[in-house]
């Protein structure tokens, strides 16, 4: 039905969400459960926050690209959304930079103890949201920028970066990554970012990962990255061109 493909890594050349101001249908419908499940969330980790993000419908592959119509929608949407996995138009659409240091590796993050996602190994990304609406339309490239500057310190935006986007989609659930590198090694990269880990008042990173090969993410790695380390690394030659200073 959405051309998608699902469990394995594909390229795009863009994502094109337009922002549609009512909700979406299925929060509408789902409300009560939402309403529930977020109670629950509360008692056993109080710490998160109900902030606005995006949920999307009628994702499709169109023109080479993604397409679809993103909706406003508070948290608990989304993470009701994501742990019932419902059969329904419903999306989860998020950004992810994958830094490549000159020597080879991938950087990646642990996330902290009091985060969504506590423990796991990823690139840093994050849940489209209010920041990332321009034009009437959602900036997925923005988004990855942002969330890279925000969770590692480093500006993505004068590095060389791939063309094309990577994408990944296990249900309703799609990753997309843009593959930038960065002039320096890792070590010195990881340095930079363990810096900004310790000076963060957010606190939601508590380590950097260096990946050299399949299986260096270690065990609480997700399965998106997971196919992405593993594509990546079968073939870095990256033969569908770089531009210099970010993906514009």
């Amino acid at each position: 039905m959405t051309g998608i493909p699902e469990h394995r890594v594909f390229g795009i050349e863009t994502v094109r969400l337009g922002l549609d101001e009512a909700d979406h249908p299925w929060r509408l419908a789902e409300h009560a459960a939402i309403v529930a499940h977020w109670a629950r969330e509360q008692v056993e980790r109080p710490w998160l926050f109900n902030g606005t993000v995006m949920l999307h419908r009628g994702l499709r592959i169109d023109g080479g690209g993604l397409a679809g119509t993103s909706h406003r929608a508070p948290y608990a949407a989304l993470l009701h959304m994501i742990q019932s996995r419902p059969r329904a138009d419903v999306w989860h659409l998020f950004g992810s930079a994958v830094m490549l240091s000159s020597d080879g590796a991938m950087l990646l993050i642990r996330m902290a103890a009091k985060t969504a996602n506590a423990g796991r190994v990823y690139a840093p990304a994050g849940s489209l949201d209010e920041s990332d609406i321009s034009g009437g339309r959602v900036d997925v490239d923005g988004s990855i920028l942002r969330e890279a500057k925000e969770e590692t310190g480093l500006d993505l935006s004068g590095m060389a970066a791939e063309n094309r986007l990577l994408c990944w989609r296990d249900g309703g659930l799609v990753a997309v990554f843009r593959r930038f590198l960065i002039d320096e090694p890792a070590v010195v990269l990881a340095d930079r970012i363990g810096d900004h880990i310790r000076t963060d008042p957010q606190q939601e990173i508590d380590d950097v990962v260096i990946v050299r090969k399949l299986g260096d993410a270690g065990p609480t790695v997700t399965p998106y990255m997971q196919a992405l380390i593993g594509f990546h690394f079968a073939a870095p030659d990256f033969n569908s061109g770089w531009q210099a200073g970010g993906s514009g």
